[in-house]
Parts: C-alpha cells; sequence; structure tokens
C-alpha cells in the first residue's frame, strides 16, 4: 500500500519537481558553475525559480552563473517547462513500456480535454512543438543578438515562460528584432500543448476538410486575446500612451517575466493590472502558472448563468459538466489562500524592512503565478522571505498540477443522501 501510493501522479509530480529543485541546487553548488556570491540560499532558489519556470532571481544570472551554470539553470528550465512528469512518460514509451491506467490518465488529463488523444501521440505532439517553435525563436533571437548561446538561452526561457534573462535589465532598451521573437515564444508557449497541436492539425486538414476547434482551444483563444488586449488598453492609458511597452508588458505579465520597463516605475494601477494578469496566468497544459485562462473564463461563464437563473453552464452550445465547475471553483479558492497566507508571512517577516505592502504583494503573486516580474526587492529581501517565496513558487507550479490531478479523480457517487437546508450567500 505504501509503495503504491508513492507511485499515485499527484504524489509522484510533487516529488520529481523537489527531487529536481535540489539535484539543480546541488549542481549549481558545484566548483566552476557560480561566483562566490552563490550560496546555497541563492542556488535554492534559483533552482526552485528554474524548475518552477518563475523567473525571480537573488543573483543576476548573466554575471554571476558561469557559462555551465547557465546551462544548468536551462535545462532545468527546459525541465519545469515540459513538466517532469512528461520527460518521465516520454521515457517510459521511448523505452516500449506501458504506463499504469491512471499514470496514463494523469498526463492526458493534465495535458488535453480531448478524451480520444492517444498518449504517445500526445506526448510526440508536445516535442515535436516545443523543439520546432524554439528552435525558430532560436534563429530569429541568434540574429537578433548576435551571439549563439544568448539566443539559445532566451528562446528556451521564453517559450518556457520562465522569464530568465542573460542580461541585468532583462530586455529593456532592446529593440524590436529582440523583443517582438520574444513575445512570440511567450505568447505561444503560454497557449497550452493541445490548443498548439489543435493549430497544426488544422494547418494541415485532413482529406475530409477541416477540423473543429475544441471548446476549450476556443475559449483559450477568446479569454487569451481578450486578456491582451484589455490590459495592454488600461496599461496604455494609466502610462500615457506608451503602446509598445504596453503590448509586450500586458502579455509578459501572464506568467513570462520578461520587462521592457523598470517595473518598479510603474504606477499603482499598473501595478494592480499587473497582479490580476499574473494571478490569472497562462492557458491549461502550457508552460506558464496563474489560476489559467479557462479557469477565469468559466468563472465568468458560472456568474452569467446564475444571474440569469440557470442551472446549467452553456457556452456554444455546449453543457459544462458540473465536475468541471467544481474544479474551478477549487482551484481558485485553493489559489486565493495560499496567495493570502503567503502574503501575509512576508509582510510579517518583513516588518521593519523597506519594501512597502504593494511590492511584497505583487513578489508573491509573481512568485505564485510562476512569473518573474519583480519590483527589484526580491534580493533584499530576509532569508525567511527567500524561502517563503520558494516555497509559493513551489505550490504555484506543481500545486496547483497535483491539487488538478487529485480532483480529476472523481469519487464513486454515494447512495447516502441528507435532507437539504438553505443558507444565505452574498
Amino acid at each position: 500500500m505504501q509503495a503504491r501510493s508513492w507511485s499515485r501522479p499527484e504524489v509522484l509530480l510533487p516529488v520529481t519537481f523537489l527531487a529536481a529543485i535540489l539535484a539543480g541546487a546541488v549542481l549549481l553548488q558545484l566548483p566552476g558553475m557560480a561566483s562566490d556570491k552563490v550560496g546555497p540560499l541563492e542556488a535554492i532558489f534559483t533552482s526552485t525559480s528554474a524548475v518552477c519556470v518563475t523567473g525571480l532571481v537573488v543573483v543576476d544570472t548573466g554575471k554571476e552563473f558561469t557559462r555551465a551554470g547557465q546551462g544548468v539553470i536551462l535545462g532545468l528550465i527546459q525541465l519545469g517547462g515540459l513538466g517532469i512528469m512528461t520527460f518521465s512518460v516520454m521515457v517510459f514509451v521511448l523505452a516500449g513500456r506501458r504506463l499504469s491506467l491512471g499514470h496514463e490518465a494523469a498526463v492526458k488529463e493534465t495535458y488535453t480535454s480531448v478524451a480520444s488523444w492517444r498518449l504517445g501521440r500526445l506526448l510526440a505532439g508536445i516535442l515535436g512543438m516545443t523543439l520546432l517553435v524554439e528552435g525558430i525563436g532560436f534563429l530569429a533571437l541568434w540574429y537578433a543578438f548576435g551571439d549563439v548561446w544568448t539566443g539559445l538561452f532566451h528562446s528556451v526561457s521564453a517559450f518556457c515562460n520562465a522569464g530568465f534573462s542573460l542580461f541585468s535589465t532583462s530586455l529593456e532598451g532592446r529593440g524590436p528584432a529582440s523583443v517582438l521573437p520574444v513575445m512570440f515564444l511567450l505568447i505561444i508557449g503560454g497557449l497550452g500543448f493541445t490548443t498548439l497541436i489543435e493549430i497544426g492539425r488544422n494547418l494541415w486538414p485532413r482529406r475530409h476538410g477541416r477540423r473543429r476547434f475544441s471548446l476549450h482551444a476556443r475559449l483559450v483563444f477568446t479569454t487569451s486575446i481578450l486578456l491582451w488586449g484589455l490590459g495592454t488598453l488600461a496599461y496604455a492609458i494609466i502610462e500615457k500612451g506608451d503602446l509598445p511597452h504596453a503590448l509586450f508588458m500586458s502579455a509578459s505579465a501572464r506568467t513570462a517575466g520578461f520587462d521592457t520597463t523598470p517595473v518598479g516605475d510603474l504606477s499603482s494601477g499598473t501595478i494592480l493590472v499587473l497582479l490580476f494578469l499574473m494571478f490569472v496566468g497562462a492557458s491549461p497544459g502550457s508552460t506558464g502558472g496563474g489560476i489559467k485562462t479557462t479557469t477565469l473564463a468559466l468563472a465568468i461563464l458560472v456568474a452569467v448563468s446564475t444571474l440569469k437563473g440557470r442551472e446549467q453552464v452553456t457556452i456554444h452550445g455546449r453543457e459544462i459538466p458540473y465536475r468541471v465547475v467544481r474544479r474551478m471553483f477549487a482551484v481558485i479558492g485553493c489559489s486565493v489562500l495560499v496567495v493570502f497566507l503567503a502574503i501575509f508571512l512576508i509582510s510579517v517577516f518583513e516588518g521593519g524592512g523597506h519594501a512597502g505592502f504593494l511590492a511584497l504583494a505583487f513578489e508573491v503573486v509573481s512568485a505564485f503565478g510562476t512569473v518573474g516580474l519583480s519590483m527589484g526587492v526580491t534580493p533584499h529581501l530576509t532569508a525567511a522571505s527567500k524561502l517563503l517565496l520558494c516555497l509559493v513558487m513551489f505550490v504555484g507550479r506543481v500545486g496547483s498540477l497535483s491539487l488538478f490531478l487529485l480532483i480529476v479523480r472523481d469519487a464513486a457517487p454515494s447512495r447516502l443522501r441528507y435532507p437539504e437546508e438553505r443558507i444565505l450567500v452574498g
């Protein structure tokens, strides 16, 4: 029974992520990996941020890590972006070994809403799409930066929505030749692998006509475009018409973490807009974090249905199953609770510090949404606060997935029923 519990996907996933974080921290402490400024705490924080594809840093990645250390960070980003469980499943599939039905169902539930997709083809599509997009991005950024390593590092970091940069000021002051490819990569990486596969399948239609986009993909497209557009509009209005920066920052705030302008110089209204975008994050099955775009869309649909007095939640001629609605409430409720507790604790830890409440809240939401945008206070936090942010990054990337894997297994319906009694709500 004990061994079987360890093999459960919702248990195996956080354990493998934790093992990768610890292994990465050990590797970053080896001779020749970093400067003397990178101690055990800095190594743990950097490894956690890389595996959880966050991008928050306590030391300068380009200056304090050698090429070998940067290579370790890049490998951790790729592992975390695709998901360590996905990598392990790929190894099993390539070795010709069969997975348990529970493991196979868990991977499919995590990355696709289409139950008929076969696991082998799904994983092949994920790997192929990743190599294709990162390869195109690498060529564009190699040309923009004029350096092979810099182009490769930023291509992987952007597609995986990690936000790690070899430049001390991220992409501040960079021209369109480098900013546009990065924005393309982070948007593509945030759509979700199965949505990308659906796009590819529609670009090459089968003999009998084009395939129909799933409801999941249509919700991803609609919500992502609306968030990007509204975020751009709000940013441009508040920051007085800075449209190019508004376009990039609105896209990057949804879990990418690159910036073209110092976040600490933005007004409070813009910071609040970025907080909302970071909390929502990317789309399911993607390299990004947050509560996810479809979760927000479903919450809005539930609210509209309730206001109209409807018991069913419907869209585009389809009814959303109640078990999916339950998952939505669980994800939002747990996420709000984690963020609230983390903000409370970091405020206590930094009670006498120089950082204000809004800056601390921004760092916490950035860590939970695995974004990586920072108001510049992370390197100056106490050791307790840095370890707390490590935990928040871990929960934001792994905890939400583990929760999802746990609740997708619907319990057997109970025949026991209790008397109903109403309570007041609202």
